[in-house]
C-alpha cells in the first residue's frame, strides 16, 4: 500500500502476522512526517517555503516520529515474535549537480538531506527494537530523479499517490536486493 501512516499500519495491516510469521518488511515514517506536503510545497512554492516545510518535517522526526515507530515496531514484535523484521529506508530522490527541469538544486539538495535525516531516525528505532535497517540509498544511486534512469516516479498530477514512489525497476533493482541481503 502506498502512502499509509503508522496509524493505518497499526489499525489495518497487522492482521496477517502471527507467531509463525518468518519475515516482515516495511518502509514507514515518511507519510507521518508529512512527505506529501513537503513535496507539494517544494514543487509549487519558493526555495524558502520548501526549506521551511522541510524544517517542520525534521522537527516532527525529532519529536513525534520515534514514538510512532516504537508503537508499530512493538506491535509487530508482539504479533510476530519470531519474525525477522527488515525496515527498509528511503532513497535519495534527486541526482544533484546536473541540469534538471523542475526543482532548484537548493530544493533537491534539501529533499535529499531530509531523506538522510529520516533514515537516521528510522535506523535508530529499528536497531533499538532488534530489527535490521535496510539502507537503499546505495542501490538507488544513479537512479534518482534527474539521472536519466530514474527508479522513482516524479510528480504525477493525474495520480498524485504514485508521485515519488519507486517504479517497478526501483522495487526490483533498488529495494529487493537490499531486502534479500538483509533477510
Amino acid at each position: 500500500m502506498l502512502g499509509r501512516p503508522t496509524t493505518d499500519v497499526l489499525n489495518n495491516q497487522l492482521g496477517p502476522l502471527s507467531a509463525s510469521t518468518g519475515l516482515v518488511s516495511l518502509t514507514i515514517g515518511g507519510n507521518d512526517a508529512g512527505f506529501a506536503d513537503v513535496m507539494t510545497t517544494c514543487v509549487l512554492q519558493s526555495d524558502s517555503s520548501c526549506l521551511s516545510r522541510i524544517a517542520t518535517a525534521k522537527a516532527y522526526v525529532d519529536s513525534t516520529l520515534p514514538g510512532r515507530l516504537d508503537s508499530v515496531y512493538s506491535a509487530i514484535s508482539a504479533k510476530a515474535p519470531a519474525a525477522r523484521v527488515v525496515v527498509l529506508g528511503y532513497p535519495r530522490f534527486y541526482k544533484l549537480g546536473t541540469t534538471c527541469l523542475g526543482l532548484s538544486e537548493t530544493k533537491r539538495s534539501a529533499i535529499n538531506g531530509a531523506a538522510d535525516y529520516i533514515n537516521a531516525a528510522i535506523a535508530k528505532r529499528a536497531a533499538d527494537h532488534g530489527f535490521t535497517f535496510g539502507d537503499v540509498r546505495t542501490t538507488f544511486t544513479g537512479h534518482e530523479i534527474c539521472s536519466g534512469s530514474a527508479w522513482l516516479h516524479s510528480v504525477n498530477w493525474l495520480n498524485i499517490g504514485e508521485s515519488y514512489h519507486p517504479t517497478a525497476a526501483g522495487q526490483s533493482g533498488g529495494y529487493l536486493p537490499v531486502l534479500n541481503g538483509a533477510a
